[in-house]
């Protein structure tokens, strides 16, 4: 029997031990519940403690889910007893958030990979069309100063012979100007001409008349003379 109590009394001895070893390792391991739930991480997130007989813990997010409703505060999962499991909770719904928020930003990157992609191609054709039409512009304007040079030297050409053509003009000018003159001194002189032609048509007249009369005058002389012995 008294070795019964013997072993009894080492078997507590040993559980006093061991259940005193568990809570020094618990309390020296476990992290500090509070501290937690102050840390950058939970920042946004308010832990309440209720009071009465059973105590609950629940976890109210600071920040809005819904995009369409920035105001929007939410409750995150239902109250619990521990405050471990309410931490818990709100690592996890800061872990669904995130990854939602990761999983938004990785789409929008593709779609912005995609966006860039499509930009790079529309800009490779607008690149290619506008090489294309640079080509095309810098022919017609060789084409075009090709014959702005050909109407230069057709127009330089013109131009010698419009001089050539005014200096002819204004010779052949010269020229009528002479004429007129000399026709208007031959008018004057055929006018005096004429006179002149008149007054000896005249004196010509004239004279045949006297020759008529002188011979006349003769014949009657003649005529006379024949008649006296």
């Amino acid at each position: 029997m008294l070795n019964f109590f013997k072993v009894l009394s080492v078997f507590v001895t040993v559980v006093a031990v061991a259940l005193m070893g568990i809570a020094i390792s618990t309390f020296a391991v476990a992290p500090d519940l509070r501290a937690e739930m102050n840390t950058p991480a939970m920042q946004n997130y308010t832990f309440e403690r209720t009071s009465g007989e059973e105590p609950k813990w629940t976890v109210t997010r600071r920040f809005s889910t819904n995009p369409a409703d920035p105001d929007e505060r939410g409750a995150v999962g239902s109250p619990t007893a521990s405050g471990y499991d309410a931490l818990i909770k709100a690592h996890q719904d800061l872990r669904q958030y995130l990854g939602g928020k990761t999983t938004a930003y990785t789409d929008d990157t593709a779609k912005q990979q995609a966006d860039v992609k499509t930009y790079q191609a529309s800009q490779a054709q607008d690149t290619a069309a506008l090489a294309a039409r640079i080509q095309e512009l810098t022919a017609q304007a060789e084409a075009i100063s090709q014959k702005v040079q050909e109407n230069s030297r057709t127009l330089q050409t013109l131009s010698v012979q419009g001089k050539g053509i005014r200096d002819e003009t204004a010779a052949r000018r010269t020229d009528v100007l002479r004429l007129r003159h000399e026709l208007e001194e031959l008018r004057t002189d055929l006018f005096r001409l004429t006179a002149i032609r008149r007054d000896l048509t005249d004196r010509l007249l004239r004279v045949e008349i006297e020759n008529q009369e002188l011979a006349d005058r003769q014949a009657q002389l003649t005529s006379a003379g024949g008649g006296n012995p």
